[in-house]
This record gives C-alpha cells, structure tokens and sequence, in this order.
C-alpha cells in the first residue's frame, strides 16, 4: 500500500455508526428550522431553540459561510453567558456552541486550532479560571456554584474532548499525538469505539503491524457495523504484512450487510470506500455492484455530505456523479455562501428562538 493511498483511508477513521443530519436540498432544512422555531416559541421550549441555533450554524457552514456560522455560534453562547450564574442544565446550553466552534474549525481543516480550543475550554472549567475562547469570555462565576452540577459539565466536557479532541488531532496528522491524548482520558474501550479505532490505525501507519493485530484481537464486538470495521481493519493489516491471504469478498459482503439506517449515509459510504480502496484486484462488478449501492444510500438519504464524498473517488463513474451532482446544487453544500432566500428566513427564525431563551433565563 502506497503511503498517500494509506492516509486517505486513515483520514475516513475513526468510522463509527453515529447519526448525524443529512445534508439536504436547502429549502428543505429552513423550513424545518422555521418550523422549529415557531414551536419552539408556542412551547416556550429553550431545547427546541438552541436547536434552531446549532442547525442554522450548521446549514451556514454547510453552503460555505464559515464566517456567519461561527457569529450565530457566538451569538447563541452569549444569550447564555450573558445571563450568569448559570445552573447546569443552562452552563450546558451556553457551552455546547463554545464546542460547536471547535467543530467548525474540524469542518474548515484546522484540527490545531480545534483542539486547542478544546483543551483550553476544558482546562478553564475544570480550574475555575477565566478563559477567552473565540472572542468569547468565560469566567467562573458564569458556571453552576453547586458541585454536582459542575462536575456534571465537567464530565460531558471530558467526552467531548476525547471525541472531538481526538478527531481534531487525527485531522491535523498528528496519530501519535492522538494515541497519547486518548491514553490520557482512559478512552480506549474494550469495543471498537473512537480511541481503540484510532490506537490501531495508528499502530498501522507506524508499520506497527503486530501491534495493531493484538489490539484487534482483544476487541469486543458487539455491532454488525463493528463486524464490518473490524474487517476493513483486518484486511489493512493484512496486506501490510503482506502474509495472509486476504478474503475481499467477505469484506465486502460484511460492509454491504450493515443495515441502512436513517442518518448513518456517510458512514456506510465511507465504509464502502474505505472498503474498496482495500481491496486491490476486486472483480469490477462486485465495486460496481458496491458503488450502485452506495449511490442509493445517498440518493435515499438526500444526504449531500455523502454524495460529495462519492464524487471525489476516483472509482465512481461519471454516469454516477451525474445523478449525484444535483443532489450537491440543490444542498448549496461548498458554494462558498448562504443565499438570502435561506439567511432572511433563519435570521427571523433565530430572533425568535433568542426571545424564547430569554425568557426562560428570566423564570
């Protein structure tokens, strides 16, 4: 296996069946945000608000306006921050957007920048000190005075620096460091989760082959889907000894049996690809019978996120990209802003969820 061709498929791991939303047609997410958000007022409901913030920050940074999708992140943390002392269930409403900045900043490729944001955030909250963090100040007084409340936030921070913390260090190539990190927050589960993926894609990249053999066979599989990333896994280390005879067949029947699940389209595509790029020498009409597959999903999901990473393999036919190429326009996924038909819609949308925070800071 080629050096470049190694770090395209350890850019796709840690591949975990985690839903995340579909990218898809534009029109149709900002009315579900509208939507949300007139509910959200009629409930007098501050979840159902601060989800009107994080889906606009992400349908911004989806069309490519980085740059307003961090100002609504900073706008939604404010509402909060502004109104210290928070309890715990508000000191969470004010964080996770303080979170969401770092995600975008994995988004845009600046894994650095992400997990010192990360880090930074964590170390603040866990030492009671002042910190700014993208132009946003957190000080202590703004955080929960009861101890169980804190130590509350503190835990669900400590996931997320291990979740996000570790993505953001293998975005910026830097495996060793991800595996240290990891190994620091006690993250590297019996089952084939974020830290024992990484671990093992790490051993791999570092010709550590028997290494990352022993850590798979200690793995406890508990998921069709683990089945089928413990196989790409295999499979990799397999042909990096270059010793044991490699059954593609299995690998692709394992990958092509885990169930379509609502949410989970670029998962199963990257696991499809990753799955493809493995093996060398598969009979063109099992990858084509794959790639028809994979394009389904897609198509299915309306997922643009999923769609554009089948564009950009090589091994996907033109005729293929023709029919995924609409699904791309009609997202305005990369198109380098976000329309007036969509800002002016959410911007309404978000004055009211901010109203509806508001007011439940104040009961």
């Amino acid at each position: 296996m080629t050096p470049s061709l190694a770090a395209t498929i350890a850019a796709r791991f840690p591949l975990v069946a985690r839903k995340r939303p579909p990218a898809k047609p534009l029109d149709a997410r900002v009315d579900r945000l509208v939507r949300l958000a007139e509910t959200a007022h009629c409930e007098s409901d501050p979840d159902k608000a601060s989800m009107v913030f994080n889906g606009a920050a992400l349908v911004a940074s989806d069309c490519g306006d980085p740059n307003l999708a961090r100002a609504w992140c900073r706008r939604h943390a404010s509402i909060y921050l502004n109104r210290a002392p928070l309890n715990g269930y508000t000191a969470r409403f004010a964080l996770e957007p303080v979170v969401n900045l770092a995600r975008l900043r994995i988004r845009d490729g600046d894994g650095d920048g992400a997990y010192r944001l990360l880090t930074h955030l964590y170390t603040a909250i866990v030492g009671g000190s002042p910190a700014l963090l993208d132009d946003l100040e957190i000080h202590p007084r703004q955080l929960p005075a009861d101890p169980e409340q804190l130590n509350q936030i503190i835990k669900w921070l400590r996931g997320t620096l291990l979740s996000d913390g570790t993505r953001a260090l293998t975005l910026a190539g830097r495996w060793d460091d991800a595996v240290s990190h990891i190994r620091r927050y006690d993250g590297i589960e019996p089952t084939l989760l974020d830290g024992r993926q990484v671990a093992i894609v790490a051993h791999l990249l570092q010709d550590e082959e028997l290494t990352a053999a022993a850590l798979l066979t200690a793995t406890k599989i508990e998921t069709p889907w683990e089945q089928a990333v413990r196989g790409l896994l295999n499979t990799w280390q397999g042909l990096a000894v270059e010793t044991v005879a490699v059954d593609h067949a299995d690998l692709i029947n394992r990958v092509s049996a885990v169930p379509r699940t609502p949410g989970l389209a670029v998962f199963r595509v990257r696991l499809g690809l990753t799955a493809l790029d493995l093996s060398v020498g598969l009979p063109s009409e099992v990858a084509h019978g794959l790639i028809k597959q994979l394009v389904a999903d897609a198509i299915h999901e309306e997922d643009a996120n999923a769609a554009r990473d089948l564009i950009s393999h090589s091994a996907v036919a033109a005729e293929h990209q023709g029919t995924l190429r609409p699904l791309m326009k009609a997202s305005g996924l990369d198109q380098g802003y976000l329309p007036a038909t969509a800002s002016d819609p959410l911007s309404v949308a978000l004055d009211l969820a901010e109203t509806v925070m508001g007011a439940a800071l104040l009961e």
